[in-house]
């Protein structure tokens, strides 16, 4: 016959081995559940980071795509503008060319020499041309200004060094216009840019 308090110690026994082994399996389960959680959040941290790296290569690509862009933009507007160079200083050696020939070029003289002297309020008025264009302004030279423009005329002592063309000056000083052809390009230059800049851009 088994003792009582034996059959109690067993007993009791019985019961915390019990309890111990469902403690062990909350704990498992517990331990489970938050290795799940982990997973979850390493998974996201992941997807966030992912997400995160690619919108920044995202971003570099286009800031280096749009740099690419500006740059060859850049490029094009500067060979535009070298070549539109190019063209302003092929006609203006063209002109300056023109205006060295003895016949037509001496009648290109007489005839901005006669609006310049016409310009002015002074009656007497002083031509200033290139040296080498001096001798052109001679006797039959100042009577035809004078005749067309109704000014007495005379040849400055001072000299040009514009491209050709003349300055006409007052015999006082104060007044002065510059009908020089490099005066005369300028006026024009924006308008014969733009003209140059739309062939060029129709020519692409």
């Amino acid at each position: 016959m088994n003792n009582p308090i034996d059959s109690l110690r067993e007993a009791v026994i019985r019961d915390a081995q019990a309890q111990a082994y469902e403690i062990m399996q909350d704990a498992i389960a517990a331990g489970q559940r938050l290795a799940a959680e982990m997973d979850a959040r390493i998974a996201q941290d992941r997807a966030e980071a992912l997400a995160k790296a690619e919108q920044k290569a995202m971003q570099e690509q286009q800031r280096l795509l749009a740099s690419a862009q500006g740059k060859i933009q850049k490029e094009r507007l500067l060979e535009r503008e070298k070549r539109i160079a190019e063209v302003i200083d092929a006609a203006r050696s063209a002109l300056a060319e023109y205006a060295r020939q003895p016949g037509v070029g001496r009648d290109l003289l007489l005839k901005l020499c006669v609006e310049g002297a016409t310009a002015l309020r002074s009656e007497k008025v002083l031509l200033v041309v290139r040296p080498d264009q001096r001798s052109w302004v001679d006797t039959p030279f100042l009577l035809a200004v004078q005749q067309q423009s109704g000014k007495r005329v005379e040849l400055s002592g001072e000299n040009l060094t514009a491209i050709g063309g003349v300055i006409v000056t007052s015999s006082d000083g104060r007044e002065r216009f510059d009908n020089t052809l490099d005066n005369r390009l300028a006026r024009v230059i924006d308008d014969v840019r733009a003209m140059i800049w739309t062939r060029i851009s129709h020519a692409r």
